[in-house]
């Protein structure tokens, strides 16, 4: 996160520390994207192009809904340190922005709280057969629908053919497999290990299997093993988010506008931090929107009309071993002031 100084619309050591709580937002591959610029009267919410992903987000779909994760949870850590902030959208790819924190009035107060995103966690793991309430599931629907959004709920079973054909073109795409393994952390040893990126213990890996994804994903050793059948072998490896009976929630959005991406990256925060609070965990899973073999397809699934499309998609439920007794994601501590 940069920072510019000046006199900001509340102290900067308050809105520093609000920042850092934010920074366990939810955000592909944990890059960490956000870039905060303080002005006089406002603070620019943009991103760091060396924190956006590249062939892994093709459309920046996952990169306009980090920053939306990122500013609702700046928001509400605001709100919970008594700072009446709201976001202002404005969205200029030139400039790297999607809008702006300015003052804002008081609302109700939520029942979300900064306990709850730093808590928070994704679950990458087994899935216990116990399925999620019925009226769980029906609140999110309505959560989502107060944001102009509409989520779609899939059983796993019919997911589950997609998620196969989206993990194959995912592995056997050479650009992607460079990428996961620059944001691969797959050793306490690793330079980065305590910084950002995707660890062993967030993959849900032990040892022997953090190895092998090292060894596999070598540039050497893709190139000779992918026309081989490793492909093949990873997808079966990686297809385990839609196992079981269970559900996978969709939201939906209208349009190809991208400060709507932002709003709905807004959104995903508001459903995981009501979900965790539940004991629900969750599993992202954007590679099925990405790949042009199946977003067609999942489209259709979820029954899109008017104009819908899929723009977020992950499991729901129970993970079968305690993922508090994992460690949070890393954060990237903050990065140096410097100058507008």
């Amino acid at each position: 996160m940069t920072e510019t100084e000046s006199t900001p619309i509340y102290p900067l050591d308050r809105l520093r520390r609000v920042a850092d709580a934010a920074a366990r937002a939810a955000n592909a591959h944990n890059t960490q994207p956000w870039d905060l610029r303080y002005r006089p009267d406002h603070v620019e919410v943009g991103w760091r192009a060396e924190y956006a992903l590249g062939p892994s987000d093709p459309s920046h779909r996952d990169l306009r809904l980090s920053l939306g994760t990122y500013i609702e949870s700046l928001l509400l850590c605001a709100a919970e340190a008594g700072m009446a902030l709201r976001f202002e959208p404005d969205y200029d790819a030139t400039a790297a922005r999607v809008g702006r924190i300015v003052p804002g009035q008081w609302l109700e107060p939520s029942t979300r709280s900064v306990a709850d995103v730093e808590a928070r966690r994704v679950w990458r793991g087994a899935w216990t057969p116990q399925q999620v309430p019925p009226a769980v599931i029906g609140r999110s629907l309505k959560t989502a629908e107060e944001s102009g959004f509409r989520v779609a709920v899939v059983p796993t079973d019919a997911a589950r053919p997609l998620l196969v054909r989206a993990y194959h073109w995912f592995f056997g795409h050479a650009g992607i497999a460079r990428e996961l393994l620059a944001w691969a952390r797959l050793s306490p040893r690793h330079p980065d290990y305590q910084r950002d990126g995707l660890n062993d213990v967030m993959l849900v890996l032990n040892k022997a299997e953090a190895a092998a994804m090292r060894m596999f994903f070598a540039p050497v050793v893709y190139r000779a093993l992918r026309p081989l059948g490793l492909v093949r072998l990873l997808t079966t490896l990686s297809s385990s988010a839609t196992s079981g009976d269970g559900v996978v929630m969709v939201i939906l959005g209208k349009g190809n506008d991208p400060a709507s991406e932002v709003e709905a990256g807004r959104l995903v925060t508001r459903l995981w931090l009501d979900l965790f609070r539940d004991g629900i965990y969750v599993h992202p899973q954007s590679h099925v929107i990405d790949c042009p073999d199946t977003v067609g397809d999942l489209t259709r699934v979820c029954g899109a009309r008017d104009g819908e499309r899929p723009l977020v998609f992950f499991r729901v439920g129970y993970p079968a071993t305690d993922p508090s007794a994992r460690p949070r994601h890393p954060r990237r501590e903050r990065a140096g002031t410097t100058s507008a």
